[in-house]
């Protein structure tokens, strides 16, 4: 299974490009290469819904290790992962893990609740848990995809399993959201076809739509996310938790 053509091409780009075009997944990366400051050297590093593994980086002097169940998106290439387990109930001892990652997860699981018991369990006391969810996203990963997020929701959720909360903070303001939203414009107009007829006769309104509507106005709304003061309007939140001791 291989990455889609437009997150490899993202990828590619410098990272000052990458934080104009795709500001959420790099504040999603931002705020979990942050989260080294919680962890020692030779420390375990839990990824929980890990993915194609592309927080392992960000632990090059720790033990990471990334658990996914491999059934989120069909695109993905999850043979970076190490253990492929149910979050329900991960194949750990007690206190095993020094600090938790668990990024665009809680989403895609029927029992939220239950994930974030598991993950307290094999966290140390005083390990925390760097969590992201979304509040404004559309529907994707069918059909696993089940909730969406309040900030109460979060801390309501966290809170009830044990952990204490130390932030939950929006990520990004109403103009970071719209500029979201207006970027998918493409993907709307043109979903994919299977007619080459199709894809010819389109191909130049399309390339016009995603350079203007995917690139140059969310790049001019980004610059505008400051005007935001309430930022009632995210799409998601980051959140720090820890187990006390």
């Amino acid at each position: 299974m291989k990455t889609s053509a437009y997150s490899r091409l993202l990828r590619a780009l410098p990272r000052p490009l990458r934080r104009l075009l795709d500001p959420h997944t790099e504040a999603i990366d931002d705020f979990v290469r942050e989260g080294v400051r919680f962890i020692g050297a030779g420390g375990r590093v839990l990824d929980a819904g890990a993915g194609e593994g592309r927080f392992r980086r960000f632990f090059s002097s720790a033990q990471y290790v990334g658990v996914d169940l491999a059934v989120g998106d069909v695109l993905w290439d999850y043979s970076a992962i190490d253990v492929n387990a149910d979050l329900l109930e991960l194949p750990f001892r007690e206190s095993a893990f020094d600090l938790a990652v668990n990024t665009q997860v809680l989403e895609h699981v029927r029992e939220p609740k239950a994930i974030l018991l598991d993950i307290f369990r094999v966290l140390k006391p005083g390990g925390r848990l760097l969590l992201t969810a979304p509040q404004g996203w559309y529907e994707h990963q069918a059909p696993h995809d089940y909730f969406r997020f309040t900030s109460f929701a979060l801390r309501y959720l966290l809170e009830t399993t044990g952990y204490v909360v130390e932030e939950i903070k929006p990520m990004g303001g109403y103009f970071r959201y719209l500029g979201n939203r207006i970027g998918h414009l493409s993907k709307v107009l043109f979903p994919v076809r299977r007619w080459l007829f199709w894809k010819v006769f389109w191909f130049p309104l399309e390339l016009v739509t995603v350079v203007v509507f995917s690139g140059l106005i969310p790049i001019a709304l980004m610059a505008l996310d400051f005007l935001d003061r309430e930022r009632s309007f995210t799409l998601g939140y980051r959140c720090i938790a820890r187990k006390v001791a």
